[in-house]
Protein backbone atom coordinates (compact mmCIF):
# COMPACT_ATOMS: atom_id res chain seq x y z
CA UNK A 1 0.00 0.00 0.00
CA UNK A 2 1.38 3.37 -1.05
CA UNK A 3 2.08 5.81 1.79
CA UNK A 4 0.27 9.14 1.57
CA UNK A 5 2.64 12.11 1.36
CA UNK A 6 1.61 15.18 3.40
CA UNK A 7 1.31 18.73 2.15
CA UNK A 8 3.70 21.37 3.45
CA UNK A 9 0.81 23.49 4.76
CA UNK A 10 -0.54 20.58 6.81
CA UNK A 11 2.86 19.94 8.42
CA UNK A 12 3.30 23.61 9.27
CA UNK A 13 -0.13 23.60 10.91
CA UNK A 14 0.69 20.38 12.78
CA UNK A 15 3.85 21.88 14.24
CA UNK A 16 2.16 25.18 15.06
CA UNK A 17 -0.58 23.32 16.94
CA UNK A 18 1.98 21.17 18.79
CA UNK A 19 3.83 24.27 20.02
CA UNK A 20 0.92 26.59 20.85
CA UNK A 21 0.27 25.20 24.35
CA UNK A 22 3.90 25.08 25.48
CA UNK A 23 3.69 28.12 27.80
CA UNK A 24 0.77 26.59 29.66
CA UNK A 25 2.52 23.23 30.00
CA UNK A 26 5.71 24.84 31.27
CA UNK A 27 3.72 26.77 33.87
CA UNK A 28 1.93 23.58 34.97
CA UNK A 29 5.23 21.72 35.34
CA UNK A 30 6.80 24.52 37.37
CA UNK A 31 3.80 24.58 39.74
CA UNK A 32 3.80 20.78 40.02
CA UNK A 33 7.55 20.74 40.77
CA UNK A 34 7.03 23.34 43.51
CA UNK A 35 4.14 21.37 45.01
CA UNK A 36 6.07 18.09 45.00
CA UNK A 37 9.15 19.73 46.49
CA UNK A 38 7.02 20.99 49.39
CA UNK A 39 5.49 17.55 50.04
CA UNK A 40 8.65 15.45 49.90
CA UNK A 41 10.27 14.62 53.26
CA UNK A 42 13.75 15.86 52.50
CA UNK A 43 15.16 14.59 55.78
CA UNK A 44 14.31 11.07 54.62
CA UNK A 45 15.98 11.77 51.26
CA UNK A 46 19.15 12.78 53.09
CA UNK A 47 19.02 9.64 55.24
CA UNK A 48 18.54 7.38 52.20
CA UNK A 49 20.37 9.16 49.36
CA UNK A 50 20.76 6.01 47.24
CA UNK A 51 17.09 6.00 46.20
CA UNK A 52 17.17 9.66 45.20
CA UNK A 53 20.44 9.23 43.34
CA UNK A 54 18.96 6.25 41.49
CA UNK A 55 15.96 8.29 40.36
CA UNK A 56 18.27 11.05 39.18
CA UNK A 57 20.55 8.69 37.27
CA UNK A 58 17.70 6.86 35.55
CA UNK A 59 16.10 10.15 34.51
CA UNK A 60 19.09 12.19 33.39
CA UNK A 61 21.47 9.33 32.54
CA UNK A 62 20.57 9.11 28.82
CA UNK A 63 20.63 12.92 28.55
CA UNK A 64 24.06 13.12 30.18
CA UNK A 65 25.39 10.31 27.98
CA UNK A 66 24.22 12.16 24.87
CA UNK A 67 25.98 15.31 26.08
CA UNK A 68 29.18 13.39 26.77
CA UNK A 69 29.11 11.86 23.29
CA UNK A 70 28.75 15.30 21.69
CA UNK A 71 31.45 16.76 23.92
CA UNK A 72 33.85 13.86 23.43
CA UNK A 73 33.60 13.37 19.67
CA UNK A 74 36.59 14.45 17.62
CA UNK A 75 35.68 17.75 16.00
CA UNK A 76 37.01 21.18 15.05
CA UNK A 77 35.33 24.50 14.54
CA UNK A 78 35.48 25.54 10.91
CA UNK A 79 37.62 28.59 11.59
CA UNK A 80 40.17 26.48 13.54
CA UNK A 81 40.85 24.07 10.67
CA UNK A 82 44.26 24.39 9.03
CA UNK A 83 44.39 26.40 5.83
CA UNK A 84 46.05 23.49 4.03
CA UNK A 85 43.27 21.00 4.91
CA UNK A 86 41.16 19.98 1.93
CA UNK A 87 37.78 18.28 1.75
CA UNK A 88 37.74 17.11 -1.85
CA UNK A 89 37.55 20.36 -3.84
CA UNK A 90 36.71 22.42 -0.75
CA UNK A 91 38.70 24.18 1.93
CA UNK A 92 37.54 25.97 5.08
CA UNK A 93 37.12 29.33 3.31
CA UNK A 94 34.86 27.83 0.65
CA UNK A 95 32.81 26.10 3.37
CA UNK A 96 32.47 29.36 5.29
CA UNK A 97 31.31 31.05 2.10
CA UNK A 98 28.77 28.29 1.45
CA UNK A 99 27.42 28.61 4.99
CA UNK A 100 27.04 32.39 4.81
CA UNK A 101 25.33 32.10 1.44
CA UNK A 102 22.96 29.48 2.90
CA UNK A 103 22.02 31.82 5.75
CA UNK A 104 21.31 34.62 3.30
CA UNK A 105 19.16 32.50 0.98
CA UNK A 106 17.13 31.24 3.93
CA UNK A 107 16.82 34.74 5.40
CA UNK A 108 18.36 33.68 8.67
CA UNK A 109 20.38 35.92 11.00
CA UNK A 110 24.14 35.52 11.00
CA UNK A 111 24.46 34.86 14.73
CA UNK A 112 27.95 33.43 14.30
CA UNK A 113 26.75 30.01 15.43
CA UNK A 114 29.63 27.53 15.40
CA UNK A 115 30.02 25.12 12.51
CA UNK A 116 31.95 21.99 13.52
CA UNK A 117 33.56 19.39 11.26
CA UNK A 118 33.57 15.97 12.92
CA UNK A 119 35.97 13.14 12.12
CA UNK A 120 33.12 10.84 11.11
CA UNK A 121 33.00 8.66 7.99
CA UNK A 122 29.22 8.49 7.63
CA UNK A 123 27.29 10.89 5.38
CA UNK A 124 25.43 12.67 8.12
CA UNK A 125 25.10 15.94 10.00
CA UNK A 126 23.32 17.29 13.07
CA UNK A 127 22.25 20.45 14.85
CA UNK A 128 22.62 21.02 18.58
CA UNK A 129 20.88 23.79 20.48
CA UNK A 130 20.91 23.26 24.23
CA UNK A 131 20.73 26.84 25.50
CA UNK A 132 22.89 28.76 27.91
CA UNK A 133 23.64 25.92 30.33
CA UNK A 134 25.41 23.85 27.66
CA UNK A 135 25.85 26.59 25.08
CA UNK A 136 29.43 25.63 24.25
CA UNK A 137 28.06 22.55 22.43
CA UNK A 138 25.54 24.49 20.33
CA UNK A 139 26.14 24.57 16.59
CA UNK A 140 25.90 22.76 13.27
CA UNK A 141 27.90 19.52 13.04
CA UNK A 142 29.03 18.33 9.59
CA UNK A 143 30.68 14.93 9.25
CA UNK A 144 33.91 15.14 7.32
CA UNK A 145 32.92 12.36 4.90
CA UNK A 146 29.93 14.49 3.89
CA UNK A 147 32.27 17.24 2.73
CA UNK A 148 34.35 14.82 0.66
CA UNK A 149 31.52 13.03 -1.12
CA UNK A 150 28.90 15.74 -1.74
CA UNK A 151 29.05 18.72 -4.07
CA UNK A 152 28.83 22.28 -2.76
CA UNK A 153 25.12 22.77 -3.50
CA UNK A 154 24.33 19.39 -1.89
CA UNK A 155 26.27 20.41 1.21
CA UNK A 156 24.24 23.60 1.32
CA UNK A 157 21.05 21.53 1.28
CA UNK A 158 22.37 19.65 4.34
CA UNK A 159 23.33 22.93 6.01
CA UNK A 160 19.84 24.25 5.32
CA UNK A 161 18.27 21.10 6.79
CA UNK A 162 20.27 21.45 10.02
CA UNK A 163 19.59 25.19 10.22
CA UNK A 164 15.92 24.27 9.99
CA UNK A 165 16.34 22.18 13.14
CA UNK A 166 18.34 24.95 14.82
CA UNK A 167 16.14 27.94 14.04
CA UNK A 168 12.71 26.98 12.76
CA UNK A 169 11.31 23.49 13.07
CA UNK A 170 11.44 21.97 16.54
CA UNK A 171 9.21 21.19 19.49
CA UNK A 172 9.43 24.11 21.87
CA UNK A 173 8.63 21.76 24.74
CA UNK A 174 11.88 19.87 24.12
CA UNK A 175 13.79 23.02 25.00
CA UNK A 176 12.27 22.63 28.49
CA UNK A 177 12.89 18.90 28.76
CA UNK A 178 14.88 19.31 31.97
CA UNK A 179 11.67 20.41 33.68
CA UNK A 180 10.03 17.13 32.70
CA UNK A 181 13.06 15.22 33.97
CA UNK A 182 13.05 17.10 37.28
CA UNK A 183 9.31 16.47 37.65
CA UNK A 184 9.90 12.75 37.02
CA UNK A 185 12.62 12.54 39.68
CA UNK A 186 10.42 14.27 42.27
CA UNK A 187 7.31 12.20 41.49
CA UNK A 188 9.36 9.01 41.81
CA UNK A 189 10.69 10.03 45.23
CA UNK A 190 7.21 11.13 46.35
CA UNK A 191 5.57 7.83 45.28
CA UNK A 192 8.12 5.74 47.18
CA UNK A 193 7.69 7.87 50.30
CA UNK A 194 3.89 7.98 50.07
CA UNK A 195 3.42 4.21 49.96
CA UNK A 196 6.39 3.62 52.29
CA UNK A 197 8.22 1.14 50.11
CA UNK A 198 11.71 0.25 51.25
CA UNK A 199 14.58 -1.93 50.11
CA UNK A 200 14.81 -3.50 46.68
CA UNK A 201 11.09 -3.08 45.96
CA UNK A 202 11.36 0.66 46.56
CA UNK A 203 14.47 0.73 44.41
CA UNK A 204 12.59 -1.07 41.62
CA UNK A 205 9.50 1.17 41.81
CA UNK A 206 11.67 4.28 41.79
CA UNK A 207 13.59 3.14 38.72
CA UNK A 208 10.44 2.18 36.80
CA UNK A 209 8.75 5.50 37.61
CA UNK A 210 11.79 7.53 36.59
CA UNK A 211 12.21 5.52 33.37
CA UNK A 212 8.50 6.02 32.56
CA UNK A 213 8.87 9.80 32.78
CA UNK A 214 12.03 9.71 30.66
CA UNK A 215 10.09 7.91 27.97
CA UNK A 216 7.23 10.41 28.23
CA UNK A 217 9.66 13.28 27.76
CA UNK A 218 10.50 11.93 24.30
CA UNK A 219 6.96 11.19 23.13
CA UNK A 220 6.66 14.52 21.33
CA UNK A 221 9.39 13.64 18.84
CA UNK A 222 7.86 10.23 18.19
CA UNK A 223 4.58 11.97 17.34
CA UNK A 224 5.90 14.94 15.36
CA UNK A 225 9.44 13.88 14.38
CA UNK A 226 8.60 12.83 10.82
CA UNK A 227 6.82 16.16 10.21
CA UNK A 228 9.88 18.04 11.46
CA UNK A 229 12.25 16.01 9.27
CA UNK A 230 10.11 16.63 6.18
CA UNK A 231 10.02 20.36 6.89
CA UNK A 232 13.79 20.49 7.44
CA UNK A 233 14.36 18.65 4.14
CA UNK A 234 12.02 21.19 2.55
CA UNK A 235 13.91 24.06 4.18
CA UNK A 236 17.23 22.78 2.82
CA UNK A 237 15.69 22.57 -0.66
CA UNK A 238 14.93 26.30 -0.52
CA UNK A 239 18.66 27.02 -0.93
CA UNK A 240 19.27 25.62 -4.41
CA UNK A 241 16.12 23.66 -5.29
CA UNK A 242 15.13 20.02 -4.89
CA UNK A 243 17.72 18.65 -7.35
CA UNK A 244 20.78 18.90 -5.07
CA UNK A 245 18.67 17.93 -2.04
CA UNK A 246 17.50 14.69 -3.63
CA UNK A 247 20.91 13.97 -5.16
CA UNK A 248 22.45 14.32 -1.69
CA UNK A 249 19.86 11.96 -0.17
CA UNK A 250 20.58 9.34 -2.85
CA UNK A 251 24.35 9.63 -2.30
CA UNK A 252 23.85 9.18 1.45
CA UNK A 253 21.80 6.03 0.90
CA UNK A 254 24.32 4.67 -1.61
CA UNK A 255 27.18 5.19 0.83
CA UNK A 256 25.29 3.46 3.65
CA UNK A 257 24.45 0.54 1.35
CA UNK A 258 28.08 0.07 0.33
CA UNK A 259 29.30 -0.02 3.91
CA UNK A 260 26.50 -2.22 5.28
CA UNK A 261 26.71 -4.84 2.53
CA UNK A 262 30.49 -4.99 2.91
CA UNK A 263 30.22 -5.44 6.68
CA UNK A 264 27.56 -8.16 6.37
CA UNK A 265 29.65 -10.10 3.85
CA UNK A 266 32.75 -9.91 6.01
CA UNK A 267 30.79 -10.92 9.13
CA UNK A 268 29.60 -14.00 7.27
CA UNK A 269 33.10 -14.83 6.02
CA UNK A 270 34.65 -14.46 9.50
CA UNK A 271 31.77 -15.95 11.54
CA UNK A 272 33.83 -19.02 12.46
CA UNK A 273 37.20 -17.31 12.53
CA UNK A 274 38.89 -18.12 15.81
CA UNK A 275 40.59 -14.75 16.30
CA UNK A 276 38.17 -12.19 14.85
CA UNK A 277 35.08 -10.81 16.58
CA UNK A 278 32.16 -8.79 15.27
CA UNK A 279 33.76 -5.72 16.80
CA UNK A 280 36.95 -6.45 14.88
CA UNK A 281 35.03 -6.52 11.59
CA UNK A 282 33.18 -3.28 12.33
CA UNK A 283 36.41 -1.60 13.41
CA UNK A 284 38.22 -2.80 10.28
CA UNK A 285 35.51 -1.39 7.99
CA UNK A 286 35.62 1.94 9.83
CA UNK A 287 39.42 2.17 9.79
CA UNK A 288 39.89 1.05 6.18
CA UNK A 289 37.20 3.32 4.75
CA UNK A 290 38.93 6.43 3.40
CA UNK A 291 37.57 9.95 3.28
CA UNK A 292 36.26 10.43 -0.22
CA UNK A 293 35.21 8.12 -3.06
CA UNK A 294 36.47 4.57 -3.39
CA UNK A 295 35.49 1.66 -5.64
CA UNK A 296 33.83 -1.37 -4.05
CA UNK A 297 36.69 -3.75 -4.91
CA UNK A 298 39.31 -1.35 -3.57
CA UNK A 299 37.43 -0.88 -0.31
CA UNK A 300 36.96 -4.64 0.04
CA UNK A 301 40.68 -5.31 -0.40
CA UNK A 302 41.56 -2.53 2.02
CA UNK A 303 39.27 -3.98 4.71
CA UNK A 304 40.63 -7.48 4.04
CA UNK A 305 44.16 -6.24 4.69
CA UNK A 306 43.04 -4.60 7.90
CA UNK A 307 41.34 -7.82 9.02
CA UNK A 308 44.45 -9.90 8.28
CA UNK A 309 46.50 -7.52 10.40
CA UNK A 310 43.89 -7.66 13.17
CA UNK A 311 43.76 -11.45 13.13
CA UNK A 312 47.53 -11.65 13.39
CA UNK A 313 47.54 -9.23 16.31
CA UNK A 314 44.78 -11.21 18.07
CA UNK A 315 46.82 -14.41 17.88
CA UNK A 316 49.15 -13.06 20.55
CA UNK A 317 49.70 -15.47 23.43
CA UNK A 318 49.88 -12.97 26.24
CA UNK A 319 47.29 -13.13 29.02
CA UNK A 320 46.12 -9.56 28.30
CA UNK A 321 45.56 -10.42 24.65
CA UNK A 322 43.62 -13.59 25.55
CA UNK A 323 41.40 -11.74 28.01
CA UNK A 324 40.76 -8.97 25.48
CA UNK A 325 39.69 -11.52 22.88
CA UNK A 326 37.43 -13.40 25.31
CA UNK A 327 35.81 -10.11 26.33
CA UNK A 328 35.13 -8.85 22.79
CA UNK A 329 34.61 -12.01 20.75
CA UNK A 330 31.26 -13.55 19.93
CA UNK A 331 30.98 -17.31 20.19
CA UNK A 332 31.78 -18.46 16.64
CA UNK A 333 29.82 -21.67 17.26
CA UNK A 334 26.80 -19.88 18.72
CA UNK A 335 23.84 -21.11 16.63
CA UNK A 336 21.87 -17.96 17.42
CA UNK A 337 24.63 -15.77 15.98
CA UNK A 338 24.95 -17.87 12.83
CA UNK A 339 21.17 -17.93 12.44
CA UNK A 340 21.05 -14.14 12.80
CA UNK A 341 23.60 -13.75 10.01
CA UNK A 342 21.62 -16.14 7.81
CA UNK A 343 18.41 -14.19 8.44
CA UNK A 344 20.11 -10.90 7.59
CA UNK A 345 21.57 -12.37 4.39
CA UNK A 346 18.17 -13.76 3.43
CA UNK A 347 16.49 -10.42 4.12
CA UNK A 348 19.02 -8.51 2.00
CA UNK A 349 18.87 -11.00 -0.89
CA UNK A 350 15.07 -10.88 -0.96
CA UNK A 351 15.00 -7.11 -1.30
CA UNK A 352 13.94 -5.94 -4.76
CA UNK A 353 16.11 -2.95 -5.59
CA UNK A 354 14.94 -0.26 -8.00
CA UNK A 355 17.24 0.32 -10.95
CA UNK A 356 17.33 4.07 -10.34
CA UNK A 357 20.85 4.31 -11.79
CA UNK A 358 19.34 3.74 -15.23
CA UNK A 359 17.75 7.21 -15.01
CA UNK A 360 21.11 8.98 -14.83
CA UNK A 361 23.10 10.24 -17.78
CA UNK A 362 26.19 8.72 -16.15
CA UNK A 363 25.59 6.12 -13.38
CA UNK A 364 28.96 7.05 -11.88
CA UNK A 365 27.83 10.66 -11.42
CA UNK A 366 24.81 10.75 -9.10
CA UNK A 367 23.28 14.10 -10.10
CA UNK A 368 19.54 14.25 -10.74
CA UNK A 369 17.84 16.94 -12.77
CA UNK A 370 14.12 17.73 -12.53
CA UNK A 371 13.14 15.43 -15.39
CA UNK A 372 15.05 12.53 -13.85
CA UNK A 373 13.53 13.19 -10.41
CA UNK A 374 10.06 13.03 -11.93
CA UNK A 375 10.88 9.62 -13.41
CA UNK A 376 12.44 8.52 -10.10
CA UNK A 377 9.24 9.41 -8.23
CA UNK A 378 7.17 7.56 -10.84
CA UNK A 379 9.44 4.53 -10.42
CA UNK A 380 9.08 4.63 -6.62
CA UNK A 381 5.29 4.97 -6.71
CA UNK A 382 4.86 2.27 -9.37
CA UNK A 383 6.89 -0.20 -7.26
CA UNK A 384 5.93 0.39 -3.60
CA UNK A 385 7.44 -2.93 -2.44
CA UNK A 386 10.82 -2.22 -4.01
CA UNK A 387 13.68 -0.43 -2.25
CA UNK A 388 16.13 2.22 -3.35
CA UNK A 389 18.93 0.54 -1.42
CA UNK A 390 19.47 -2.88 0.10
CA UNK A 391 19.68 -1.68 3.67
CA UNK A 392 18.55 -3.32 6.90
CA UNK A 393 17.01 -0.19 8.36
CA UNK A 394 15.92 0.29 11.94
CA UNK A 395 12.89 2.56 12.19
CA UNK A 396 13.66 5.16 14.87
CA UNK A 397 10.14 6.56 14.67
CA UNK A 398 11.48 9.99 13.70
CA UNK A 399 13.09 9.87 10.25
CA UNK A 400 10.79 9.09 7.31
CA UNK A 401 11.91 6.38 4.84
CA UNK A 402 14.11 7.76 2.08
CA UNK A 403 11.56 7.17 -0.73
CA UNK A 404 8.97 9.20 1.20
CA UNK A 405 11.45 12.04 1.72
CA UNK A 406 12.02 12.18 -2.04
CA UNK A 407 8.30 12.01 -2.81
CA UNK A 408 7.61 14.78 -0.27
CA UNK A 409 10.14 17.14 -1.84
CA UNK A 410 8.74 16.46 -5.31
CA UNK A 411 5.11 16.94 -4.24
CA UNK A 412 5.78 20.21 -2.39
CA UNK A 413 8.31 21.75 -4.78
CA UNK A 414 5.82 24.46 -5.84
CA UNK A 415 3.86 24.78 -2.61
CA UNK A 416 2.18 28.13 -1.93
CA UNK A 417 2.96 27.89 1.82
CA UNK A 418 6.17 29.77 2.50
CA UNK A 419 8.77 28.20 4.77
CA UNK A 420 10.88 31.35 4.98
CA UNK A 421 8.12 33.36 6.62
CA UNK A 422 7.33 30.89 9.38
CA UNK A 423 8.90 30.99 12.81
CA UNK A 424 8.10 28.99 15.92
Amino acid sequence: MKTMIPDRADLLEQLRHANQSVVAWVAIRVVAIGALASMIRWDQVIQEPILSATAGLVMVGPFVMALLMIWGQKKKRLEDIKETTRFGDLDKYKLQSLFRETLQKLRLPDDRIPVFVTNDKSLNASAVRLGRLFGSLDGIYLNRQLLHKLDGDEIQAIMGHELGHYYRFYLTGDRFRLLTLAFGILIAIFVVQAIEIEGMIGFFVLSITAFFFWRISGMGMLKHGKAIEHLCDDFGAQVNGIEPSISGLIKSGLDAEQRQLLELELLARTAQHQSLSQKDVAAAVEKATPFGHVADDELYESVQQELRAKAKANQQTSLSGFLKYMWEAEDADDPDYLEQLQQQAKLVNQMQRLDWESLLDDPRDVRFNERQIEKLVEMIEANPKHVLFRLINVDDGVHPPLPNRIRYLWKNRNSDSSLLANTY
